[in-house]
Parts: C-alpha cells; sequence; structure tokens
C-alpha cells in the first residue's frame, strides 16, 4: 500500500467509526423496541431480552456496516474537497481511480464479510430467534391460574385450585375428545428440550367410554413447543426456506459494491465553485437503491439490480471525472 492509500485509510477510520456507533445505537434501539412489543405478551428476564437482542446483533450489524462505509467514504473526499487537498493532489497528477482503489478494495472485503453474514449467521440467528420466541409463547399460555375454567394443555382442559410458581395443587383434567377425566393431587410443569411437561403426582384417571378407572403415583403429559431448524449442508432446503429473507437483504450486503463508483462524483467538488451537498446527495442516492431494490422480492431481479447500480456507477464515475 502507498502513502497516499494510507493515508485515506488512516483518515477514513475515525469518521467510519463515529458514524457507525451512531447507526448502531439508532438501530439497536429499534431493535429493542420491537423486541420489547414482542414481549408485551410474555415474561422474561432481563438477561432473555439481552439474548433476543443478541440474536438481532448480526441483522443489525449487516444493515450498519454497509450504509455506515457508504457515507464515512463520502464524507471523507468531502473533507478533503472542502480543504483543497484533492485539488493539490490532482494538479501533481494523481488520478481519481487511484484515490478511489484502497476504498475499492475494502468495499470487496465489506462485501464478503456481508455475504457470509447473509447466508450464515441471519438464517441461523432468526430460527434461533423464533425457537425461542416460540418457547415463551408456549410457557406463558401455560401459565395456569387459580379457580379459572376454560384453560387448556394441549388436548385437556384444565382447573387447579392452588398454584406456587410451577407447581400445583388439586387438579382437575378432562378430555372431551376422549371422554377422560384426570384428578391429581399434585402437579409440576417442566420445560424438557422441545416438550412442556405437565408431571401428575397422586391421582385416578376415569375412562368414562370404557367404564374404566386407573390409580396412578405419577404420569406425564406432554406438549410439544414448535421448533424449527435447518442446516446449510442440506443447501436445497436451506435456500429454499431462507430465500425471502436472502433477497429482501441482498442489496445491503452489496451496497458497498454497488454504490462504491458513485462516491467521487457526488463527493469531489471545488470549495469554491460549488456547495458540500455530499452527504444529502449520499442519503439520496441510499434512498434511490434500496426503493429500487425492494420493488422486486425475487433474489435473482434484485442481484441484476445491484449489478446495475455498479454499471451506471462506474459510467457516472468516468464522466464526471475525466481528468
Amino acid at each position: 500500500m502507498d502513502r497516499l492509500s494510507k493515508y485515506l485509510i488512516f483518515s477514513f477510520w475515525p469518521i467510519f467509526i463515529t458514524i457507525f456507533l451512531v447507526l448502531f445505537l439508532i438501530t439497536s434501539i429499534i431493535i429493542i423496541i420491537s423486541i420489547s412489543n414482542i414481549t408485551s405478551s410474555i415474561h422474561i428476564t432481563f438477561g432473555e431480552l439481552f439474548k433476543m437482542y443478541l440474536l438481532s446483533l448480526p441483522k443489525v450489524l449487516f444493515i450498519t456496516l454497509s450504509i455506515s462505509f457508504f457515507i464515512s467514504t463520502v464524507s471523507l473526499f468531502a473533507k478533503h474537497s472542502e480543504t483543497q487537498e484533492l485539488i493539490a493532489l490532482f494538479s501533481s497528477g494523481v488520478k481519481p481511480l487511484a484515490l478511489l482503489k484502497p476504498f475499492l478494495l475494502l468495499s470487496f472485503f465489506l462485501t464478503l464479510i456481508n455475504l457470509i453474514i447473509l447466508f450464515i449467521s441471519i438464517p441461523y440467528a432468526k430460527t434461533a430467534f423464533i425457537n425461542f420466541k416460540n418457547k415463551k409463547q408456549q410457557v406463558a399460555k401455560f401459565n395456569f391460574q387459580t379457580s379459572q375454567v376454560s384453560q387448556r394443555f394441549g388436548e385437556w382442559n384444565i382447573f387447579i385450585t392452588s398454584k406456587k410458581n410451577q407447581s400445583y395443587e388439586n387438579i382437575i383434567l378432562y378430555n372431551n375428545k376422549k371422554n377422560q377425566l384426570i384428578l391429581a393431587k399434585n402437579a409440576k410443569l417442566k420445560n424438557k428440550n422441545s416438550y412442556l411437561n405437565f408431571e401428575l403426582q397422586k391421582g385416578n384417571i376415569y375412562s368414562f367410554d370404557k367404564n374404566i378407572t386407573i390409580n396412578f403415583t405419577k404420569m406425564h403429559i406432554n406438549q410439544q413447543i414448535p421448533r424449527s431448524s435447518y442446516s446449510i449442508f442440506n443447501f436445497t432446503k436451506y435456500f429454499k426456506n431462507f430465500k425471502k429473507l436472502f433477497a429482501f437483504y441482498l442489496p445491503f450486503a452489496l451496497m458497498p459494491l454497488s454504490l462504491i463508483f458513485f462516491i467521487p462524483p457526488i463527493s469531489f467538488f471545488h470549495p469554491r465553485i460549488h456547495k458540500n451537498r455530499s452527504l444529502i446527495y449520499a442519503i439520496l442516492l441510499i434512498v434511490i437503491y434500496l426503493t429500487v431494490t425492494k420493488l422486486s422480492s425475487s433474489l435473482t431481479v434484485n442481484f441484476f439490480i445491484c449489478i446495475a447500480f455498479i454499471i451506471i456507477g462506474y459510467i457516472f464515475f468516468k464522466r464526471k471525472t475525466q481528468f
């Protein structure tokens, strides 16, 4: 790396870190608010809230890295344009492409990281998030209250007289389909892997259709918690299940590369002739880019739209920097 590239990269990092932290904080607040809306119907601890936030973190990083890179690079060149450093460099024979070269390499590297996050981290994090949410909702659903009718555990209607945490006393269960009645003195609700286990102790089963009575010391009734799992090694099924997700987030993944050639035209200017509107142009371009890519939900179409932005950006770059 030559001295000019090192100078540009070292000047870039402070701007990038500042913008990244601001966007990361804003996005994190939005994510936490959305998690809070989900948890309005379920009870979770602070640790579980933090776990749900961590499962959303790949998506937060994914979005903020791409936007921060583009805005930071635009801000860097706009700053050097205002201080007339770029004019001095161009006067000494430095070409615009030479200034863009280190960021072109950085955009390739960042796009590669984004694609890894998109095709590996986000699907697994999303699946884990949904499984965790389903588990908590299922547990909340079976948070039985005392002396209330019309409470259900799977196929069973349940009535209890007293409870303490997840331990119950004097339980009555009735299965309308099987026409069975269960009376038990004690019961405990346990969470075992992907099942909710209702352990009944010291009771009787009455089967009215068969006219049978069974005494038991311990009995288990299980209710499965909905759970999804996918493996990237089964790529066909994996890709099919997350195809819409990949299509939605692909423009974010390719943003550093798709918009790289637009950076010089909107950030190179003469401070005595033009006003610095680079940040406005940068935000407007991001809005246009995301709006166009969101018009389609097809992964293939979005990929070609991103390629089209690279080509259009390069043509725009060549026309605006003819020196």
